[in-house]
């Protein structure tokens, strides 16, 4: 079986490589979206093996781009996740997945029971019924993904029991980014959209929340690997206009403000704040986190113009 592994941890690489080649299996390996797409055109895998998080970027980006590129293309894909990241089971493209950390059998398994699940499903496409049972293993690390319906959610608490208001924006000082993080977790990702401006990496944050659904728009010197230009604020105002228009309750969260004020000025930055919040029609709440540090008395009465001042406990 010729397969693809795509994860930017060559150590990581290497233990799946070493893994498959033991059991013949012919391997390539990928550390980021724009190579593994190449390799997918070149070597046609039977099977992806898929980090969800390459580098900076959200691994579903390899198959969004795969199929752009090559419409008629099968793709099959295991996800390597982890623990506490839910397997996407809108996505017909994966076919089942591994948690980390893993074991060779995690591996291998999971490739057995995906062959067995396509068998399966040939079988009864053709009409006849399938008379094999799957083993299943309580606690296991792997598996192939069944299309259920989700189970019902706990109805959140109420937004308003922390203080918070969707539709009002809320500024902290602080010298690290420690309250806007709490800020964020009162909000209900089923009911509001969130988008996270970082300077960190995307990866960092996802994992900071669990992997739980979220934007996340990291910023750098370069604008390089999926993230933006710290410094090109017209291209990021764009971004996060297009991302609230898309959205019934868009939530816009800047984590580390600071890095924005340094790359780009005082006065740009708040200019560029003041051209978001002016420009939405529609209700939205907005939240940065920045030190007061190098602020003055100005600075912060221009932010505390319209946002309020988050200081709870």
């Amino acid at each position: 079986m010729k397969i693809l592994i795509v994860d930017d941890n060559v150590a990581v690489q290497e233990i799946i490589r070493d893994i498959l080649v033991e059991r013949d299996h012919n391997v390539r390996m990928a550390s980021t979206v724009d190579e593994a797409v190449e390799k997918i055109k070149s070597f046609e895998p039977d099977v992806v093996m898929l980090d969800s998080w390459v580098g900076d970027e959200d691994g579903m980006h390899v198959i969004s781009r795969a199929k752009e590129e090559l419409p008629n293309i099968d793709l099959k894909v295991i996800l390597i996740k982890s623990a506490a990241e839910l397997a996407p089971t809108d996505n017909p493209y994966i076919k089942g997945w591994v948690n980390k950390p893993f074991k060779s059998s995690d591996i291998l398994d999971v490739l057995e029971e995906m062959k067995i699940s396509e068998a399966e499903a040939v079988e009864a496409e053709s009409g006849r019924k399938s008379k094999r049972k799957k083993k299943q293993k309580e606690g296991r690390q792997g598996g192939i993904l069944r299309r259920k319906k989700p189970e019902p959610v706990e109805a959140p608490p109420d937004l308003s029991e922390s203080g918070i208001e969707f539709g009002k924006s809320y500024v902290m000082f602080e010298p690290e980014p420690e309250k806007i993080y709490e800020f964020v977790s009162n909000f209900d990702t089923n009911e509001y959209s969130i988008l996270i401006i970082t300077s960190d990496r995307a990866k960092a944050i996802k994992e900071r929340f669990s992997y739980v659904s979220m934007d996340v728009v990291p910023l750098t010197s370069s604008g390089r690997s999926g993230s933006m230009e710290i410094q090109g604020l017209g291209s990021l105002i764009v971004r996060i206009s297009q991302f609230i228009s898309e959205k019934s309750k868009p939530v816009v969260v800047f984590d580390t403000f600071g890095d924005i004020i340094e790359a780009n000025g005082i006065n740009k930055s708040l200019i560029m704040l003041r051209e978001l919040r002016s420009g939405t029609t529609k209700a939205c709440t907005f939240a940065l986190s920045v030190s007061s540090a190098p602020l003055t008395d100005k600075d912060r009465s221009i932010l505390l113009h319209g946002m309020y001042k988050y200081d709870k406990e």
